[in-house]
């Protein structure tokens, strides 16, 4: 991996560090008036939104755009998915301790979610641009049409 792929996954990992907090913190003031599920989903929903920003501003230096937005989630759920799979596999086949297991799943399925996490913001970010500058050639294309059809303009 280049030096600016390091960075940016140096940053995803700190930033993830830090969505892990924000969304504990949400969940345990929540926690206290309301269901425990109802708390865990609106922490998850802050977290995803936070991480999102952080990693579009921070670790891709890109704006965020809402393509890009509702793509995102796309990693937080590969990660999940991974990291039940992996610890499944190290607990019940492989005889590891449940919470070592879930520590080195985390670990594991990080790769994966940055580089879908990285996907979801470029890709997203890379087609807003397109669609942008399609949007502002029409007008001038549709001007170029009459001026050619008008020779007076």
């Amino acid at each position: 991996m280049k030096a600016r792929g390091l960075r940016q996954f140096a940053a995803f990992a700190a930033i993830g560090v830090v969505n892990t907090a924000v969304y504990y913190a949400v969940y345990a003031s929540l926690n206290i008036w309301m269901p425990y599920l109802v708390a865990h989903g609106v922490g998850w929903a802050v977290s995803i939104v936070g991480s999102f920003l952080l990693n579009s501003y921070v670790t891709l230096r890109t704006k965020p755009t809402w393509r890009a937005f509702f793509r995102y989630p796309l990693s937080a759920v590969a990660n999940v998915v991974g990291s039940g799979i992996l610890l499944y596999v190290a607990v019940s086949r492989l005889g590891m301790p449940e919470n070592i297991s879930a520590l080195a799943a985390g670990v594991l399925v990080t790769p994966l979610s940055f580089l879908l996490a990285r996907w979801a913001i470029t890709s997203g970010a890379a087609a807003t641009r397109a669609s942008e500058a399609q949007a502002q050639a029409q007008p001038q294309e549709a001007e170029q049409e009459v001026t050619e059809a008008d020779p007076s303009k």
